[in-house]
């Protein structure tokens, strides 16, 4: 029991993390400085989006929602497309990693190569601050927006993408403990924790016609898993990761939502309080 607790709290904590990381970003772009409770609405709510399909809906969101706080459209456009690129980009690479070094467990070998082609591919694409610019223009473009791609100094892509590889390893820490509190199966190995939980997560965005990956994440986390601890085993737990993952992020949602109903009592109290 103490392991599963404590992987809720790891993955509650990384919540916090990409928070702050999104305000952080906005800020950096030029932004306003967002509160802690403001940046908690905006983030949370716009995730539902990523139980739509289609994949923009949570970015949609996040523009949106920023919008409503002052931060100006180029600033909240960029910002969730950048910080959704440095997620799926460190998502990736850790995963890469992870498949090339084995640590998911024995590999063809042709394999490999490819999977370090495609790290690198990915370092230079959130690396390079032109590259990151196309990025923005290209998704501008598409969301038939005519805005101002925003400067980046050259060290913007290393920073980012390793301030979001912290987000991965504290979701693999997490995904780990999870691991653990199943005590019938096999002792957790970390690196394939880290690996097949980026690699499945990455696998499911990418499948633009499944809401928030249901199904190919599952499917790609067995797929990754089965090594470590069979076939069988591994289906199990990667449906279990999806419970485990979507009552923690509903977890924040509650609260937000209680806070608001408190909030609306307060007043309520206050405004009677006044009339007497």
């Amino acid at each position: 029991m103490l392991p599963l607790i404590a992987s809720f709290g790891v993955v509650l904590a990384v919540f916090a993390y990409l928070v702050a990381l999104w305000s952080l970003m906005v800020r950096s772009l030029g932004g306003p400085r967002l509160g802690l409770l403001d940046s908690m609405k905006i983030f949370f709510v716009a995730n539902l989006g990523r139980y739509l399909p289609g994949k923009v809906w949570q970015l949609a969101g996040l523009t949106y929602l920023a919008g409503k706080r002052g931060v100006t459209l180029p600033v909240a456009s960029s910002a969730a497309v950048l910080g959704q690129i440095f997620a799926l980009g460190a998502a990736v690479t850790l995963a890469g990693l992870a498949l090339a070094t084995g640590a998911t467990g024995r590999v063809p070998s042709q394999l490999a190569p490819w999977a370090l082609f495609l790290v690198a591919l990915i370092a230079i694409a959130t690396m390079v601050p032109a590259t990151l610019r196309l990025s923005l223009r290209i998704a501008f473009k598409i969301g038939g927006k005519a805005l101002d791609v925003p400067r980046v100094d050259p060290w913007f892509g290393p920073r980012w993408l390793g301030l979001y590889l912290i987000a991965w390893l504290g979701y693999g820490l997490a995904f780990g403990l999870l691991w653990l509190s199943f005590r019938e199966l096999p002792p957790a190995s970390w690196p394939a924790a880290v690996g097949s939980f980026a690699g499945a997560y990455f696998l499911g965005y990418a499948a633009v016609f499944a809401p928030a990956g249901v199904g190919v994440r599952e499917g790609a986390m067995a797929v990754l898993l089965s090594p470590s601890m069979g076939a069988a085993d591994a289906a199990v737990i990667a449906v279990m990761a999806r419970l485990w993952m979507t009552v923690a992020e509903l977890a924040p949602l509650v609260l937000i939502a209680g806070g608001g109903v408190l909030g609306l009592l307060g007043q309520g109290s206050t405004t009677r309080d006044d009339a007497s």
